[in-house]
């Protein structure tokens, strides 16, 4: 004979309890209350069946009464069933109030643990505020940067006149940025260039780049 795979969790007992008693358990939708004692039952039941032990079905139909869906069905009057779904009793007053307050108890633990999640995460305004700072770490050590290259002053050279020809593409100095042109003419004294964008400027050798 084969063995039956064990049910290794709670949810799988109860999955499996309502597969056998659909009358009584139930995995989603309303709820019905259970048979007081009804534990005594369903071991006897499954005396010789080794899917579970009778610690997890413990475990398992703790975890079904505990639940907000079974919690909230336990009203005053509210018929209690068997495993085949016979009434057997009556939820009492006191049964119903000490339920209500079970799950009034249970609900305001979930909103309370909620909250602590929420306030351990960072806000979006603390997400922008971060980003921010981030942006301007980044910023400062670009101008940071910026300012070290500034000291690299450029080399200018003292350069022969005739070394340069009409059309001899060279850097010159233009204020405190160097910039590639191309000579257009030369005359006496200064150098006639063209700059990328057309522009034609006049300059003195002294303001050639190395």
């Amino acid at each position: 004979m084969d063995t039956q795979p064990e049910l290794k969790n709670s949810k799988e007992i109860i999955a499996y309890l309502s597969n056998h008693f659909p009358k009584c358990f139930t995995i989603e939708g309303e709820a019905r209350p259970l048979k007081i004692g009804i534990f005594q039952d369903l071991v006897e039941k499954f005396a010789h069946d080794e899917r579970f032990s009778k610690t997890k079905l413990r475990v398992a139909l703790r975890s079904y009464t505990v639940s907000w869906r079974y919690l909230y069905c336990l009203k005053n009057g509210v018929n209690r069933v068997d495993l085949d779904g016979n009434v057997c009793d009556t939820v009492t007053s006191q049964q119903a109030e000490h339920a209500q307050a079970e799950l009034k108890a249970s609900k305001e633990k979930a909103k309370a643990k909620r909250v602590a999640e929420n306030r351990d995460k960072p806000s979006r305004s603390d997400k922008i505020k971060n980003k921010t700072t981030n942006n301007r770490r980044n910023n400062n050590s670009s101008v940071a940067k910026n300012k070290d290259n500034s000291q690299i002053k450029p080399v200018l050279q003292n350069i022969d006149m005739g070394q340069l020809k009409i059309g001899l593409a060279i850097k010159v100095l233009i204020g405190t940025k160097p910039i590639s042109v191309v000579v257009s003419s030369i005359e006496k004294g200064h150098i006639r260039v063209k700059i990328p964008s057309g522009m034609e400027l006049t300059i003195t050798p002294d303001r050639i780049l190395l």
